[in-house]
């Protein structure tokens, strides 16, 4: 059990105890990265990102930002998936003017 000693006055000074008392091993600058990697994969903008991180430049955030293969991955099914619904969607316009065409020269024919 832990023990209250004094009041914490910092969140760093809270996470080091924590993770000591925890037996965790990690930096407090490794969330940074841990943020600015979930903001990236969240969708948030470049200039979204930078304002919360506090970077004042796109090297600086492509150093921090750490895209995971999944989130790759799941960006290119989406757009995979607005691909296909585009092509169908012509395929059946396509489709739509042929018959009317094939209606409209029934009707010239009669």
């Amino acid at each position: 059990m832990l023990k209250v000693t004094r009041p914490v006055t910092t969140l760093r000074t809270a996470s080091t105890k924590l993770r000591k008392n925890a037996k965790v091993v990690e930096r407090w600058h490794d969330n940074r990265h841990t943020l600015v990697t979930e903001l990236a994969e969240s969708g948030a903008g470049d200039e979204v990102s930078m304002s919360i991180a506090g970077h004042v430049s796109r090297a600086m955030l492509s150093r921090y930002s750490h895209v995971r293969m999944e989130a790759k991955r799941r960006a290119l099914d989406e757009i995979a998936a607005r691909q296909k619904a585009a092509d169908e969607k012509r395929q059946e316009e396509a489709e739509r003017r042929q018959q009317a065409a094939v209606a409209s020269q029934a009707t010239v024919v009669q």
